[in-house]
Formats: structure tokens, C-alpha cells, sequence
């Protein structure tokens, strides 16, 4: 991740890692239940995380408003 990326979601490094570690435990405990969905979920959180590029940002739509039909 550079630090571009990190720019782009407006939180620091550590902040980061602190969630992906948050997500593997919750991996991990979802996984000893046997909630498989849960486990994809989690896996698509931290894989988002580590790959801010993938989403958007405000600046991406800018006369984009919330609830508007079209």
C-alpha cells in the first residue's frame, strides 16, 4: 500500500493494520462456529482494506447525491 492509497482513505497505517487484525480474529472465530459466510465477508473486508484503489471516493462522483434516483 503506498501512501497515496492511504491518503485516498484518510486514516493512518496503523489504523489499518488494527482493523485487519480485528477482521482475522473475527475470521477465526467465525470459522471455529463454521459460519462460512461470515468468513468470505470478513476476507472481502480486509482484501478492501489492503486494496483502497478498488473503491470509490466522493471525489469519483462529484455531482453524485445521495438517494436521487438518477
Amino acid at each position: 500500500m503506498t501512501a497515496a492509497d492511504i491518503a485516498r482513505l484518510d486514516v493512518t497505517q496503523a489504523a489499518l493494520e488494527q482493523q485487519i487484525a480485528v477482521l482475522r480474529d473475527s475470521q477465526r472465530r467465525h470459522a471455529a462456529l463454521g459460519n462460512e459466510d461470515e468468513v468470505v465477508a470478513d476476507g472481502d473486508a480486509i482484501y478492501l482494506l489492503r486494496h483502497p484503489e478498488l473503491c470509490s471516493a466522493d471525489t469519483d462522483y462529484p455531482n453524485w447525491i445521495p438517494g436521487r434516483a438518477s
